[in-house]
């Protein structure tokens, strides 16, 4: 008898002020589904989330890649367990979520720790408790008689790792709010007019309008005169129908009470709240009345209904699930709404040709859209003549354009940093972004690990792979455009290509030195218990100092390689030395005018360099050089 009242409490809604309301209804989440409005959000919601493909992703650098090989993976994607597949589960989670305001499903997992099965668990057989002396998070599984779970963990108490507790929307503490719950007064007003019309027609005895009649009617006339009324006329099948009337009983029309024509409204007004609370479009549960307050097509309307009400709800599971990657940042799991959001046949076809036409989609992307099969010559993406990137050779169709005679130059110089605004400007951007991004990471694995080493929290090989890639990307767009101005001021061609080796090399040697000072001062400005706080800042500065002397100084470099690789494969034979500072260091000073072969060095001071801001010169001979060179055939 025990269990079955703690069955019993645990099935109602977590309590706020009680579960009777002002229409005198109690409102369980069992009792509302009866509601149609509410049936109705909770189905389009949990049935449209559930219908929605799901993808696994791993971040590697500014790219968003499918990770299929992770065995969460077909989890998530195609089946939970053996009896479930992954779409069902996410149709039971939202609903839960909808309903309850919290979801669980227990993680199996195999031998090795490695997950191997989701199995749902109704939030009423789940306890949220917390153990008193660590203040660490397990949970109290009772499954019912009709359920089924592998759990192993001894009692039922399974800790927060094995766990996936989905919450909706809350306020603090370890539940999430239930929908219902909160909007109990409007759920139970509703449920109480739907009782009451319903009755309303059950006990309508009226052909639109009542009977009188003259004097005082004996219990025998009154009997047959009544009983004869209801048997022709109750119940709504009967209304309406011809009415007979003897011994001077006349009809008079009537009309439904201001009372019973008030209710009407109350019902309908109640049914726009709960679509409100919800967040679904009124005319996506059938109220139109105010469909146009949502967009004025069909699109339209399914975008607003995507973003402002089945994203939220999405969003929620996809930052659960992620517990099941073990904590890395780059691991995801995605819900992708693009079915939704599908125009009508021209805009997406107008679409389609705009990404065809600027070569950011293949034939074959296209036509897996439209769900049609692969084509020979699909995967070749388009280039406009005018857009190519830098330092890429032309098409051979725009290099077979005519072209105006080009004046050859006996000799060409090398850019300043003044003359390169924009390469310092993308520079600066891109490695501030990436250190922002640095921080999140680190600020995440303190979270995970408050007490582990600054050596720990960063993954070095990881962040040297993701740094390099842009380093490189920026490297080449530099070097190819001012390899490229070069040679063409002394008349010949850049080959971007020949210089790909070192400039790879050069990025990833940039980006060991960059992340191994990264750590460095990791390990020297924080404190374990100011972790976070000290994390932020130390980031914060450098998304800005940090970040703008990087670029200078890649810039700086950059250009002057590229300048040199571009003299030399257009036939320069010398280069020579130029001090443009009208207060030059005595070492520049001497060097001013100094040529030697392309191949050759120049002696500044004690060092040897190729050209300004080599780093072969050392830190004393690059910080604040402004000298450049002068290449000459």
């Amino acid at each position: 008898m025990l269990r079955q009242q703690e069955r019993s409490r645990r099935k109602s809604l977590p309590p706020l002020t009680g579960t009777r309301t002002a229409a005198d209804v109690t409102v369980t989440p069992e009792r509302a589904l009866q509601l149609a409005v509410v049936y109705s959000c909770v189905r389009l919601l949990a049935e449209t989330g559930s219908m929605l493909p799901t993808g696994v992703y791993r971040r590697e650098g500014a790219s968003r890649v499918p990770f299929d090989e992770h065995p969460a993976s077909p989890l998530l994607t195609y089946q939970a367990n053996p009896g479930l597949p992954s779409g069902e589960l996410w149709a039971q989670v939202l609903g839960w979520m909808l309903l309850r305001g919290n979801a669980a499903v227990y993680i199996e997992r195999s031998n090795g720790g490695q997950p191997v099965g989701l199995w749902p668990i109704a939030w009423t057989s789940v306890e949220p408790r917390r153990v008193k002396e660590t203040g660490e998070l397990v949970y109290k599984i009772t499954l019912e008689d009709d359920e089924w779970a592998p759990i192993r963990e001894a009692d039922g108490l399974v800790r927060a790792e094995n766990l996936l507790h989905f919450r909706s929307f809350g306020i603090g503490g370890v539940e999430g709010l239930s929908p219902i719950g909160m909007a109990r007064q409007a759920v139970g007003t509703g449920y109480a007019a739907t009782a009451y019309i319903g009755g309303f027609f059950a006990r309508d005895a009226s052909p639109g309008g009542m009977v009188s009649v003259p004097g005082k009617l004996t219990d025998a006339q009154w009997e047959r005169l009544n009983r004869q009324w209801l048997d022709l006329h109750e119940g709504f099948d009967n209304s309406h129908r011809l009415g007979v009337l003897e011994g001077g009983a006349s009809w008079q029309k009537t009309t439904l009470s201001p009372a019973d024509a008030q209710f009407l409204e109350v019902y309908k007004l109640t049914r726009t709240e709960i679509a409100g609370i919800y967040g679904v479009p009124p005319h996506m549960v059938g109220d139109v009345d105010k469909s146009t307050s949502w967009g004025s097509g069909i699109e339209q309307q399914s975008l607003g209904y995507v973003i402002y009400s089945l994203m939220s709800w999405l969003t929620r599971v996809e930052r659960t699930a992620r517990q099941l990657f073990g904590g890395d940042p780059a691991l995801y799991m995605r819900f992708n709404p693009d079915a939704l959001l599908r125009g009508d046949t021209a805009q997406r076809f107008a679409g389609y040709a705009q990404a065809r036409q600027w070569g950011w989609m293949s034939v074959n992307e296209i036509r897996a859209k439209e769900d049609q099969p692969p084509i020979e010559g699909g995967d070749d993406y388009l280039q406009p003549l005018n857009m190519v990137p830098a330092g890429s050779a032309a098409p051979a169709e725009q290099r077979a354009l005519p072209r105006r005679p080009h004046v050859r130059a006996d000799t060409a110089e090398s850019p300043s940093l003044e003359e390169l605004p924009a390469w310092v400007q993308r520079h600066h951007e891109q490695i501030a972004e990436y250190f922002a991004g640095q921080g999140e990471r680190v600020v995440a694995a303190l979270g995970l690990r408050p007490d582990a080493a600054a050596e720990e929290i960063i993954d070095e090989a990881a962040e040297n792979e993701e740094l390099t890639a842009i380093l490189l990307q920026l490297a080449r767009g530099l070097v190819g455009e001012v390899g490229a101005q070069t040679a063409a001021t002394l008349g010949g061609a850049f080959a971007a290509e020949q210089s790909l080796a070192v400039l790879a090399a050069g990025a990833a040697a940039t980006a060991a030195n960059i992340n191994a000072t990264t750590v460095r001062e990791l390990a020297h400005q924080f404190t374990v218990s100011n972790a976070p706080r000290d994390v932020l800042d130390m980031f914060g500065r450098m998304t800005e100092s940090r970040a703008q002397q990087l670029a200078r100084a890649r810039v700086n470099y950059l250009s002057a390689f590229g300048a040199h690789e571009g003299a030399k494969q257009a036939g320069a034979r010398t280069k020579t030395w130029r001090v443009w500072d009208p207060n030059p260091r005595p070492s520049h000073a001497e060097a001013d005018g100094q040529t030697v072969g392309m191949r050759e060095m120049f002696t500044i001071g004690t060092h040897q360099g190729r050209w300004p801001h080599d780093y072969l010169l050392g830190v004393d001979e690059i910080a604040g050089c402004t000298c450049r060179l002068q290449f000459n055939l």
